[in-house]
């Protein structure tokens, strides 16, 4: 009884953080990760399980060792996906899985069919699931990438971690009876210290994630996708102190304004104006480059804030936005016909101050509007040297 009882605990313990997980992905389908850490948590429940229904008949039941020993490789495995998946990576270690499962099964077999081999089963199996995670922490490992190195050294963490604990559960099986239910024991008391400890660095994880997707809806306009002013207000200064810092002293804001937006909501409905939102949105888009910044500050204004370039050089680009944004849209939704006034202003390389400048800008908007709409405007830049200035400009 005491050991069913020793046994049992492993088991609610991998049952609970199974159903936790698996209710987490239920919620928030687009973390797939919480979906293979439930899956591996209930895989080793079952393992558990196969372990408490032969343990009263053990060397009677058809390969007592194969069954749990597969339900914890298939663990392993869905832990390592989990954490490639959350860490953006690609699962290229399928060879290597295949050879990982193969061996161990033939080991799981071997002992089942030549019981001489049975004392040797538990550590080997441990050994090898801590030398695969192991290499998956190698493999999820930190690289250059800025990106994802926070994301990499939390998944090689806990990779890490969970490999040395299995390791040392090789050490602590040599040690013990394994003509007895010592051994048996043992790997339940010290897997269920490792599940409790595994199932609450996931679930912590999964919180730092969905604090990650807040933060980002916190600063995202949730209709376009572009940044609100939330966001651009946070982000625009960061860009401008990095400008200063590799010694590029060029940048220029535009704003952009979709003409007689109120009539188009008025006239089609706010439905039609949200795609129209859209789709100016996605047009303003093919006029960013990498390090540049497009928000939505509210209604039908965007902003457009271009690191190492001129104004000239943003005016030629938001002057291809104007062109494209009156064509129909590509997505086969009908779209009334549109047009779009934009204001452009260089930032000061001397201060580098972006409201002074987004102020010029948004001047030379309202100039734009009273000429009659559908035009761009460079600030205090007169408009025969304007065109002149820009027809000399190659286009970026």
């Amino acid at each position: 009884m005491i050991l069913i009882a020793i046994l049992c605990t492993p088991l609610a313990i991998s049952g609970l953080f199974a159903g936790a997980l698996l209710a987490i992905w239920r919620r928030r389908r687009e973390a797939a990760h919480a979906m293979s850490w439930g899956a591996a948590f209930a895989a080793i429940a079952v393992g558990w399980l196969a372990v408490l229904g032969t343990t009263s008949a053990l060397h009677n039941a058809p390969l007592p060792g194969a069954t749990p020993s597969l339900c914890w490789l298939a663990a392993a495995l869905l832990l390592v996906q989990g954490l490639r998946q959350r860490a953006g990576r690609p699962n290229r270690a399928a060879a290597l899985s295949a050879i990982w499962t193969t061996i161990a099964l033939a080991i799981s077999l071997l002992s089942d069919l030549a019981p001489q081999m049975r004392d040797a089963t538990p550590p080997t199996i441990a050994l090898l699931t801590g030398l695969g995670l192991l290499l998956a922490a190698f493999a999820v490992g930190p690289r250059r990438s800025r990106k994802t190195r926070n994301f990499d050294w939390g998944t090689t963490a806990l990779l890490g971690a969970f490999a040395v604990a299995n390791l040392a559960l090789v050490v602590g099986l040599y040690t013990v009876d394994h003509d007895s239910n010592v051994a048996v024991a043992f790997i339940a008391l010290g897997g269920s210290v490792t599940y409790v400890g595994l199932g609450l660095a996931t679930v912590l994880l999964l919180n730092q994630d969905f604090g990650v997707v807040l933060e980002r809806l916190a600063r995202t306009d949730p209709l376009t996708g572009v940044w609100n002013r939330r966001g651009f207000d946070e982000a625009a200064p960061h860009l401008l102190a990095r400008l200063r810092t590799d010694h590029r002293d060029r940048a220029a804001v535009a704003i952009a304004d979709i003409d007689s937006f109120k009539a188009i909501n008025d006239c089609y409905g706010h439905t039609t104006g949200d795609q129209v939102l859209v789709h100016f949105a996605r047009m303003l888009g093919t006029a960013v480059r990498p390090g540049d910044l497009l928000a939505r500050l509210g209604g039908e204004e965007f902003v457009l804030l271009a690191m190492g370039v001129d104004a000239i050089e943003l005016y030629q680009r938001v002057e291809h936005v104007r062109g494209l944004v009156g064509l129909p849209s590509d997505e086969g939704v009908s779209l009334p016909s549109i047009t779009a006034s934009f204001g452009v202003a260089q930032i000061s390389p001397d201060t580098l101050a972006l409201r002074d400048a987004m102020e010029r800008a948004d001047h030379a908007l309202y100039q734009a509007k009273h000429e009659g709409r559908n035009r761009s405007v460079i600030d205090n830049w007169p408009q025969g040297a304007m065109a002149e200035e820009a027809a000399d400009t190659p286009a970026s």
